[in-house]
C-alpha cells in the first residue's frame, strides 16, 4: 500500500522576517568561524548554539534561535558535503 505524502514547493515555514535575518546573520557567522577554525566539529557548533540562545531569557526565543541555527548548520554541512562529493 502507498501512502500519499503532499509535497508543497517552496514552503517556507512560518517565520518572521527578522528571524530568518538573524538566522541569516548567524548562519554566517557560523560559517566564517568555520573557516578559520578548520577543525570545528558540529557537536561544538550545537554546544555554541545553546550557550548563545541560554542568555535570552525567553525560552520561546531561544527555541527560535535554536531552531534557526541548527536548520543553518545543517544547510552549511549539506553544502560542504556536497561541494566535496561534487569535487
Amino acid at each position: 500500500m502507498h501512502t500519499y505524502v503532499p509535497i508543497t514547493p517552496g514552503y517556507v515555514p512560518n517565520v518572521s522576517q527578522r528571524a530568518q535575518e538573524l538566522g541569516a546573520k548567524i548562519g554566517q557567522v557560523i560559517q566564517e568561524y568555520e573557516q578559520t577554525h578548520p577543525g570545528m566539529s558540529p557537536l561544538e557548533v550545537q554546544q555554541a548554539i545553546k550557550l548563545a540562545g541560554s542568555g535570552t531569557g525567553n525560552s520561546r526565543a531561544r527555541i527560535l534561535v535554536a531552531l534557526m541555527l541548527g536548520l543553518s548548520v545543517a544547510a552549511l554541512l549539506g553544502g560542504m558535503f556536497f561541494y566535496q562529493m561534487m569535487s
